[in-house]
């Protein structure tokens, strides 16, 4: 399935929902750990220049924010989202609007490029994978975390009256079908991990777990897997 204009429909979005308000309980939990396993991934040097591509609430604005070697360019369909982000940022936010299948960068502009919770919501997410490969930098880094095996479904529209996808999500991926994408666009050798593993989820463990660092969480994570192996979350990597 495709979003007929998914310009405009991200651009209300952006108007509708506030990225920016707290979460709370283990919605928040969730959210926090796949952001940690983002950062673990993303080769911080001095002098980096990193994409954000559907920066949304800007975490990675906030979670950087003391690195100031760092350059972050974030990358947003909704305007109002990133000029939430030049409020709490003020200059130092470079913020562009912009489609991620249709990237208005040079060739070998970034370092690293962010793609967190996004191919989900493209109607051509290979394209997009392709366009991250075009403006990295050689040796530079594509990361992405995305529902892994979602199962996709669908309520009834009271305005069009057609099916519609919950959360807005298009497509369900796991490790062939993100190996397969980002080799096509030139990645080689990418490398994943599963995460979040769907007991721990629906026991609602995460308040017992929350203060944990993200390594010894992950320990714990890793270790529901080998009793149940199905995972909420997929994190892929690949140098350019």
């Amino acid at each position: 399935m495709k979003l007929h204009d998914h310009q405009a429909h991200y651009r209300t979005d952006a108007e509708e929902f506030d990225y920016f308000a707290p979460r709370s309980g283990a919605d928040k939990d969730a959210a926090r750990r796949i952001q940690e396993a983002v950062l673990h991934c993303i080769p911080i040097s001095s002098d980096g220049v990193i994409c954000d591509l559907g920066s949304g609430g800007g975490w990675l604005m906030e979670d950087l924010a003391d690195r100031r070697d760092i350059h972050i360019v974030s990358v947003d369909l909704g305007l109002r989202n990133l000029q939430r982000l030049r409020e709490r940022h003020g200059d130092r936010t470079l913020a562009v609007v912009a489609d991620a299948a249709r990237l208005p960068f040079r060739k070998a502009a970034f370092s690293c490029v962010i793609a967190s919770e996004v191919l989900e919501h493209c109607n051509e997410p290979a394209r997009v994978v392709a366009e991250t490969h075009a403006v990295l930098a050689p040796a530079g880094r594509l990361v992405v975390s995305t529902p892994y095996r979602e199962v996709l479904r669908y309520s009834l529209c009271i305005h069009c009256n057609k099916p519609t996808p919950q959360n807005a999500h298009l497509h369900s991926f796991d490790e062939e079908v993100l190996t397969e994408m980002f080799q096509a666009a030139g990645f080689a050798e990418p490398r994943w991990f599963a995460m979040q593993n769907k007991v721990f989820l629906h026991l609602r463990l995460s308040p017992l777990f929350r203060f944990l660092p993200f390594r010894i969480w992950r320990v714990i994570d890793r270790l529901f897997t080998f009793v149940h192996t199905k995972c909420h979350t997929i994190v892929m990597r690949a140098e350019r």
